[in-house]
Formats: C-alpha cells, structure tokens, sequence
C-alpha cells in the first residue's frame, strides 16, 4: 500500500526534496508540497535585482508546474502540525503523511525592532527588493546604512554582496563620491563562519572602497533617521535592513522547536525528536560537525540536507536502512 509523504515549504530545501522523492519513490507512494504561496522564490540573486541586474519574473516559478512530475501541491497556510497524529493543520484542512518533511523556512519579525517597517528597505523580499530597486534609479547620492538587526539571519553574506553591488553600481552611475555607504553587524568579524582570513580579506576590500564597516553592535532601533545602535548612533538617508528573525510560528505547540522557535534536528541525518518527521534549511538550528559552530541559514545548506532527508526516507519506504548523512556539505 502506497504511503504520503507531506513537504512544508517550497523553498529551495523543500522543492529540492520533493523532486528527489519523486525520482526514487515508486508511483504507488504520493509526494505532497504545501505551501502559502503559489510561487516558488529563488532569493539568492536578490542582491542583482537591486542594482537591474535581475528582473522579478527571472526568480519565480509556478509551484503547480510540480504537477507534471507527478507531485501534488496545495497552496494552503500551514497552521499546525500534530505530531501524534500524524497530521497538519492548514486552511485548506486537514492532511494526513506517514512521513513529514519541515522546510517552513525563517519568519521576518520587523515588527520586533522599532521603526524597522516605517523606515528600512526589507531586501529579504522580492516585492522590498524590488522598491529598493526603484528607489535606487531615482538616487541622487547621500548616506545608506545597510544593517543586520539580529542573529540568526537567513543568507549571511548577502549583506556583503549588497554592500559591493551597489558601491560598484554607484560607480558607474557616477554617484559613489556623493554617497557614504557603511554596514553594521551584530557579527564579531565578516563572514565569521569561512575563518579569520576570509574576514580580513573582507575588511580590507571595504576599507579600499571607502565601504565603512561597523561589527558587534546590536541595534536598538531605528527612529527619524538615526540608528540606534548599543554603541552609539548612525544618521542615515536609506537604510536597507534585515529584520529580526525567529522560527516558524506554525510549529509553536508541535514539541519540534527550540529556544528561538528553531527545530532540533539530528546534525547527520536531519530527524527530528518525533518519529517520521525531518526538517531542513532555514527553520533548523543545526550544529556543523566540521566546525563545531551553527550552520548558516543558506540555500546551499537547505539543499544538501534535502536530498539526505528525501533519500532515507525512500531508503525506509524501501524496506532498506537509511545510510545518507549531512556532513557540511555546501560549506
């Protein structure tokens, strides 16, 4: 008899696993993608869409077209998941798995820093990113702030890349020596987890584009513009942030999560504490073996970890025993 196996999330971790079960699963077993947006959205050229590198529809596709690979998506808001019962809760009703796989992914709070959402560019969105992108063909020159608010965030080097983007774009538009452009980090060292050479290398192609570079501040709020920052103030003209980050609030009474909302998932083979249910990407806090810190929130991650949860999982349906293991592989 054929068994379900469930997805929550169609980011990269979850569309990953459902195109990696449908390969080696027989067709008597159903593969079954939820998700609140009828869209899938690839964030990783984000930074390119702001500088008009990228257009929108160049990062989405249609999560129906799964269909044609024989997995059924329903566009529907998850809303619990009940672990005894073997069964989640969305607005569409109830569905029932033998086997559940979590990619719900990071939830913005901007709400959880002060005048974020009046006075900051959220470019962790396309439609944010996208009225940066406006804002920014229309810029004349002046102060931008680019800023972390709180850690964990998804993308760490996102923030970077941003930061070399637009300072190259503004070269070329001939406006880089009217602006002032600084970043600030709660991060004791850029790009801590690639290592201490990699952060001053870092430093120093900031410093060489006049780039000013701020590190372990932890930012109050944000409020007429002025950044308030645990060591002081930065005035600004644009700020471009990234908000607070917690784990999915669907999980809240699942028994899955941890401090923060985050679900504790084994490092190696990605299982949760309840039986049948894995949990990939973003909505993890997952400590990497090689380097004994947490792992990034970052697409590579998210999909390394869901060819390993998909593939045990077909190993299981198989009648054989699960050997494929998330070494850090991405990293």
């Amino acid at each position: 008899m054929g068994k379900t196996v469930l997805i929550l999330g169609g980011g990269t971790g979850g569309v990953v696993a459902a195109n990696v079960l449908r390969k080696t699963l027989g067709r008597e077993h159903r593969v079954v993608l939820v998700d609140r947006k009828e869209n899938h959205e690839f964030y990783s050229p984000i930074p390119f869409l702001l500088v008009n590198q990228r257009r929108p529809q160049q990062l989405t596709r249609k999560l129906s077209r799964l269909a044609r690979k024989g997995i059924d998506f329903w566009q529907a808001e998850v809303r619990s998941v009940n672990p005894a019962r073997s069964q989640v809760e969305t607005d569409r009703g109830t569905i029932n798995y033998d086997y559940l796989i979590i990619s719900l992914g990071a939830e913005h709070r901007p709400e959880n820093l002060p005048g974020f959402q009046e006075g900051a560019y959220n470019v962790y969105t396309l439609s944010g990113a996208s009225r940066l992108s406006r804002r920014l063909q229309q810029f004349s020159g002046s102060r931008i702030v680019i800023f972390i608010s709180s850690i964990p965030f998804v993308c760490p080097s996102a923030t970077y890349e941003i930061a070399f983007l637009l300072d190259e774009y503004l070269r070329k538009k001939g406006l880089r020596h009217r602006t002032e452009l600084s970043l600030i980090t709660p991060e004791r060292s850029p790009e801590p987890l690639a290592g201490p050479l990699v952060g001053a290398r870092l430093r120093r192609d900031m410093a060489r584009r006049y780039i000013k570079l701020t590190t372990e501040a932890k930012v109050l709020s944000l409020e007429n513009g002025r950044l308030k920052l645990d060591q002081g103030e930065v005035e600004g003209d644009l700020f471009i942030g990234v908000p607070p980050h917690r784990g999915p609030s669907a999980l809240g009474s699942s028994g899955l999560t941890g401090e923060g909302g985050w679900i504790e998932v084994d490092p190696h083979t990605l299982a949760t504490r309840a039986e049948n249910i894995f949990a990939v990407g973003d909505a993890t806090a997952i400590r990497l073996p090689v380097m004994q810190t947490w792992a990034p929130k970052s697409g590579i991650f998210a999909h390394y970890q869901a060819e390993v949860a998909a593939r045990n999982i077909a190993l299981l349906l198989s009648g054989k025993k699960p050997h494929h293991r998330f070494t850090g592989k991405g990293l």
